[in-house]
């Protein structure tokens, strides 16, 4: 729309929720499209609403050319920090869970494998399913700085992930970890809690590295 003109620098965009409604699109596909956007410098996010602040096609494609240049290595150096603190969180979490912990996990755990068996986006509920893992270490620093970590995966690593978790084979390992998981907090098992955990996240962390790969090719 802005290519073609229809929408003109200074125009306002329409709500994210009356965007996806246009697009038939999700609104964390919405939120994303708007965040990658306003990177790129193409609108600017304001309390009213996006503007949009270019149209030039040239102009757009140079700019998503050099976000996703940046993205390449930020995407994967999130996976690593993500592997560090989860494991970690996962010890903890062994140690410290409750009953009300194990029941949250179980219930997102849930959620994932129902998106993922009806082939729809399950990127939400796995990101409340890791959430909630880290949060069972009951450490509200640690938590915070998750909580971080996961705002930036959100933003670059969304449809990655989506990717991922529409892979049977991919979706299947990782449904096998989510319930390993819980069993080991279960356990109190820490030991193996932090070795499923980091596991889980390497698996992403090498699909990731070798889809980059791909494209460089």
């Amino acid at each position: 729309m802005m290519t073609s003109g229809e929408l003109q620098p200074g125009d306002q965009l329409l709500p994210e929720r009356k965007l996806a409604e246009a697009f038939a699109a999700s609104r964390t596909a919405v939120r994303e499209a708007l965040a990658a956007l306003s990177g790129a410098g193409v609108i600017k996010l304001t309390r009213q609403g996006a503007i949009v602040r270019r149209r030039d096609l040239q102009e757009i494609s140079g700019a998503f050319g050099d976000l996703l240049l940046q993205q390449r290595s930020d995407v994967l150096e999130l996976l690593e920090a993500r592997e560090i603190i989860e494991s970690q969180a996962a010890e903890l979490a062994a140690e410290r869970r409750e009953i009300s912990d194990l029941q949250r996990l179980w219930l997102h755990a849930q959620e994932v494998e129902q998106a993922i068996r009806a082939r729809a986006d399950a990127t939400d509920p796995d990101t409340n399913f890791h959430s909630a893992l880290v949060a069972s270490a009951h450490n509200q620093i640690l938590s915070q700085v998750f909580e971080v970590l996961e705002g930036a995966m959100r933003t670059l690593y969304q449809a990655t992930r989506r990717v991922m978790l529409l892979d049977e084979a991919m979706a299947d390992d990782f449904l096998t970890e989510h319930s390993g998981i819980i069993e080991a907090l279960r356990e109190q098992d820490a030991a193996k809690a932090q070795a499923i955990v980091h596991s889980h996240i390497h698996r992403a962390l090498a699909f990731t590295r070798e889809g980059l790969e791909e494209q460089d090719g």
